[in-house]
Formats: structure tokens, sequence, C-alpha cells
């Protein structure tokens, strides 16, 4: 999984192929198919695990100590985090899974493993929101989870798209993406104040 995880980090899905992997991987293609009988398969699986590595992530902060507002704070700033160097390749991956995904003519294969993990996410949120309907902490209502799974898409989706981004000149805004991370964060927080 590591190896696919760098070829198509480093070639793209499309020009990937299944031989780049087993090299990278030190294995034999036909070790490859073994596993997975098609690319599309890896390349849902790849998708699927950098999903799980955030869902435990996720898990941690929702289940630790605080109020729904600082685990709100912790998430944002996580989300944040996930835009260092490190990170930032698996969030261009999977914004590139879900263009491939919307681009796809056919079904995608195997897309409920990607859709189990995301799940896991959306479950997580509701957790989020319903402690805060309980500690009151943030502004209950009855569109509190609706409000919050949304404002974590947006979130979600604007990292996504910053790492696409990164070091593109001719995208460049003119706002250091750092302040506009800030900014949006502060703006989501203050609409759930109580």
């Amino acid at each position: 999984m590591e190896a696919a995880t760098s070829v198509f980090t480093q070639q793209g899905f499309e020009k990937a192929t299944m031989q780049d992997i087993a090299k990278a991987a030190s294995l034999g293609v036909a070790t490859v198919f073994r596993y997975f009988s098609k690319k599309e398969h890896l390349i849902v699986a790849v998708a699927s695990q950098i999903v799980r590595s955030e869902v435990v992530i996720f898990e941690k902060i929702v289940h630790g100590d605080g109020t729904c507002y600082e685990k709100l704070n912790h998430i944002f700033d996580t989300l944040i985090f996930f835009q260092q160097a490190e990170h930032q390749q698996k969030s261009k991956l999977i914004e590139a899974f879900e263009c491939y995904v919307a681009l796809s003519t056919e079904p995608v294969e195997h897309i409920e493993l990607y859709q189990t993990e995301y799940n896991k996410i959306i479950g997580l949120f509701t957790e989020l929101a319903a402690l805060g309907e309980q500690d009151h902490s943030i502004r209950n209502g009855s569109h509190s989870v609706n409000r919050l799974i949304t404002m974590m898409n947006v979130f979600g989706t604007f990292s996504k798209k910053m790492s696409m981004l990164e070091g593109i000149d001719a995208f460049n805004t003119r706002v250091d993406p750092s302040e506009q991370f800030s900014i949006l964060k502060v703006l989501f927080l203050q609409s759930m104040r109580p």
C-alpha cells in the first residue's frame, strides 16, 4: 500500500501501472494482482486507507476530554495540520481520488470501502454535535448536526483544494494559506457559539 501511495502520488492514477507499483514494492506484478485484480481496486484501497488514518485521529479527539467547542477547535487545528508537507500528499491524493470517482464513466468498483470509512467520520461529527447539545458549548438547534457536518465538509474541501494548488503560481490568491485557514476557522467557530 505504501508503494502504491508513493507511485500514485508521483505519477497520478492514470499513468501509474501495476508494474510500477510492483517494482516500487519490490514484488512481482503477479503478487500485486493476487491482492488487487484491478488497478482501480488498489486506488480505492489507498484512498480508504488514508481516510481510515484520519478516522483514527478524529476518534481520539471526539472521544477525548473537553467540550464540543474545544473538540471542534482541535479538529480545525488538525485539518490545518494536514496541510503540512508530510500530510499534504495524502490530501492531494484524496482530492485526486474524488475527482477520479466523479469523472469516472463507470461505477467505481469497491467504492463502498471508501464510503464505509467516510461514514465513520460523519458518525463522529454526529456524535460531536450530540455532545454539543448536552454540554451547551455550541449553539443548539434542530440542525446542529447538519451545520457541523457542513462546516467540516467545507473546511475539508478547502483544505484538499489548497493542497492541490500548493506551489502553483497561477492559483496564488495573494492571501497566505495559513491566514485563510485561520479566517475560516474563526468564522465557523463563531457561528457555533451559543
